[in-house]
């Protein structure tokens, strides 16, 4: 029995050894090869945007200011038609190429997605101002971010807590069936109406995949709301959304 035990933990700290040995080798691969994804070295899609058709500012009033960040301005804005209320966010043309891609990439996602599912937020279009200006028309959701209905609501019950992370995950489920990939799961970009519809919104930093399965390996997005996986060189795939969703 004693030489077993011995035959048997040799072997098993042999195959520890090997595995130790081939991770070792792949992360030195990766030094030595630091290329990154081709999806992010540039977009899939044309840029400049195209002109803009049937969209003028001046057919909009601003309201009041929502938020900043990321280069622009977010409006709550009032059409002077129709009287409808939509979010408009504003990237000034200043700002810098890598904000400017962001906002491509959620133009294409959100074309891609099209207001099919409940839990996305509905994106009116991404125009090309004359001045340089960038203006992504979307709809309104007038609790704001999850982060804020938190913060104003206080301490969620358990029946709204479930009804919440029922929605995010019907959204992240939606968005996975479509091989999209969001990256950056977190309540301040997560929006909510009165009625306590949740929508996934800001897909800035989210990826089109060629495959549901397929990896990624960039590092972005926020780290109080990234999974272990995404520390490590190794690639990582959409489920780990699922953990950001958790949290």
């Amino acid at each position: 029995k004693s030489q077993k035990r011995s035959r048997t933990s040799f072997q098993s700290s042999n195959l520890l050894s090997q595995m130790a040995l081939v991770r070792s080798e792949r992360r030195q691969l990766k030094l030595r090869l630091p290329l990154p994804e081709a999806a992010e070295r540039r977009p899939s899609f044309p840029l400049p945007l195209p002109p803009s058709a049937g969209f003028s500012l001046s057919d909009y009033t601003r309201v009041s200011i929502l938020g900043r960040g990321n280069g622009g301005v977010v409006y709550k804005v009032l059409h002077r038609q129709t009287g409808a209320v939509f979010a408009l966010k504003l990237i000034s043309s200043s700002s810098s190429a890598n904000v400017r891609v962001q906002i491509c990439r959620e133009r294409e996602i959100l074309r891609r997605v099209a207001g099919d599912s409940p839990s996305i937020v509905r994106c009116r279009g991404v125009f090309d101002l004359p001045d340089g200006d960038l203006a992504v028309l979307m709809e309104y959701m007038d609790r704001g971010t999850l982060d804020s209905a938190l913060t104003s609501s206080g301490t969620f019950s358990e029946d709204l807590l479930a009804d919440v992370a029922f929605q995010v995950l019907n959204g992240l489920k939606y968005l996975h069936n479509h091989n999209i990939v969001h990256r950056d799961i977190k309540p301040a970009n997560l929006l909510v109406n009165s009625n306590w519809e949740v929508k996934i919104a800001d897909f800035g930093v989210g990826r089109i995949m060629a495959r549901t399965l397929d990896p990624c390996n960039s590092y972005v997005g926020t780290c109080a709301y990234m999974s272990p996986e995404r520390f490590d060189p190794d690639r990582y795939g959409g489920s780990y959304n699922g953990y950001a969703a958790d949290i």
